[in-house]
Order: structure tokens, then sequence, then C-alpha cells
């Protein structure tokens, strides 16, 4: 049982990277449904709140679920408790603290809602399932060069994310509601600007892919 979930965990990292790549070459084609370009899409909508709460929720459930659980026998190790904390903190800022500072958000086309919701469903199972069942490290993994550095990169990126966050609610004044972006360093030539490096350092299936394989070994 636990060999066959093993691969199953495997055929989804190569699933997520192939649906990376379509996502690339359609977005080519046919552009973005989310941020500055969503006006152009019709169809039907969810409001920014709920939408942000709920297609998060899958990856923030799915550890919190694997702690609470008996049976993931990883979990003793230190380790992979760090590695699956620093996921649900992201998660857990993702899904409860940003939507709740969302200030004048348009709403997501329902479209856009569904794959994030897929997503994160996808991505929550395969971290908090690897981590938590299968993932083996020694003990001092917690203070090997390598851990350590991706700890920066993921303390350093989140702290860029939520700062960014923070500058892109307070573009807007007091009761506007149009869209915002700022003008230094060329940033409005960018769509989605803050997840160009920092959200990519939690969650983009490419780098997923890369991180599998890295504590795959």
């Amino acid at each position: 049982m636990e060999l066959d979930e093993l691969r199953l965990l495997d055929a989804l990292v190569y699933l997520e990277g192939f649906l990376a790549f379509v996502a690339f070459v359609g977005l080519q084609m046919v552009g973005s449904s989310y941020g500055r370009y969503s006006s152009q899409w019709s169809g039907r909508r969810v409001p920014a709140r709920p939408a942000w709460f709920l297609q998060e929720l899958p990856s923030m459930a799915w550890p919190l679920y694997e702690c609470i659980r008996p049976a993931a026998a990883r979990l003793g190790n230190l380790p992979n408790r760090v590695l699956l904390a620093m996921f649900l903190i992201h998660y857990v800022q993702r899904t409860l603290v940003f939507p709740v500072l969302i200030r004048g958000g348009k709403p997501t086309l329902l479209f856009t809602f569904v794959l994030a919701f897929l997503f994160c469903t996808l991505n929550g199972y395969l971290q908090s399932r690897y981590l938590s069942q299968f993932a083996v490290y020694a003990e001092d993994w917690v203070t090997h060069p390598c851990f350590l550095t991706g700890f920066a990169l993921w303390l350093v990126g989140m702290v860029i994310n939520i700062h960014s966050d923070h500058i892109l609610r307070n573009l807007r004044k007091p009761g506007e509601t149009g869209y915002k972006i700022p003008r230094a360093l060329q940033i409005h030539s960018l769509t989605g600007q803050h997840f160009l490096l920092t959200e990519s350092l939690h969650r983009e299936p490419q780098l997923d892919l890369a991180f599998w394989k890295m504590i795959k070994g």
C-alpha cells in the first residue's frame, strides 16, 4: 500500500510539471485571467475574500490533518516537522490572514478559482503526505548548509511576499477600487509582480518538482 502511494506521489509530481508547461503555453496563447487582465475575461466570478480563503484552504487543511493523525510516522523526526511547519505557516498566512486584509479586491473568475483550488488540493496532499509518511532525513539535517540555505530563502521570500502585499494594498486611497500598480523598477511591466520571486519560492509547480527530487535524493 505504501509503495503504491509513493508511486502515486511520484506521478503527481510529474503531473504538476506537465500542467505547469501547459499553463505556460496557454498563457502565451490566450493571456492571463488574473490581475490586471481579469477584466478582459467574461464569466461568473467569486468575491475576492471567500475565493482566496476557499482556494487556499486545502493546502492548510492537509498538513493539519497529517499532524493530528497518529499514523503520521515520519513526523516524529525533527526535519520532517520543520519542513511541514514551513509549508503550513505559508498557507495559514495565505488562507486566514491575507483574505482578511484584502482591500477592494476584484472578484475572481470562477474558472481561475477552481484551478487554484485544484492546485492547492493536489499540492497540499503531495507535500503533506510525503513529509509525514515517506521522507527520511538524518536528525542533524536541520543544521546542514543545504537546509539552512533553503530555510533562509523560504524566510526571505515570505517576508518579501507579506511586505509586497502590504505595499499593493496601500496603493489605493480610501474608497478607491481601481487597479493600482507600483511604478518603481519597471514593475508596471509585469503582472502578478510579487509572485515573480516570493510566491514561487513557496508553491510554484516547477519548483515543487525540483524540491521533490532534491528531498528524495
